[in-house]
């Protein structure tokens, strides 16, 4: 009987050795999980430092514009003409697509044009009899 009451010894503090363990590995769990739960540290960041995160957006912010503010252009100076130049430009804007149907016409009728005098001149030079 001496040899079973170790052997029962044994397995107790062995179960007592294995819940030891899985309380200390469910322990780190926990902590893992914590630790690696980003958006849930940051929430619980914004409710106990609200006023850090507001101050460094802010300046987050201001320094992100400093940064990529463009150059302020130089206003230009407007040239002040006459009533007879202004008058003169809004004639010529308004006669302008008229001008381009007009001279795209022309330039059609001449091309055409010499073709059919170039075809009537080719039958003029062939023989009578074809």
């Amino acid at each position: 009987m001496d040899r079973k009451l170790p052997k029962d010894q044994e397995i107790e503090r062995l179960i007592r050795l294995g819940e030891a363990a899985r309380t200390c590995l469910e322990h780190e769990a926990v902590s893992l999980k914590q630790r690696l739960d980003v958006p849930a540290r940051i929430r619980s960041s914004l409710k106990e430092h609200p006023a850090g995160w507001l101050l460094g957006s802010l300046a987050s912010g201001l320094a992100a514009s400093l940064l990529l503010r463009l150059k302020p252009r130089r206003p230009e100076e407007k040239k002040h003409r006459g009533l007879p130049l202004t008058l003169l430009g809004l004639t010529l804007t308004a006669i302008r697509p008229m001008a381009k149907v007009w001279l795209t016409d022309q330039v059609k009728n001449y091309l055409t044009g010499q073709s059919r005098a170039s075809g009537q001149t080719s039958r003029s030079h062939l023989p009578k009899s074809l």
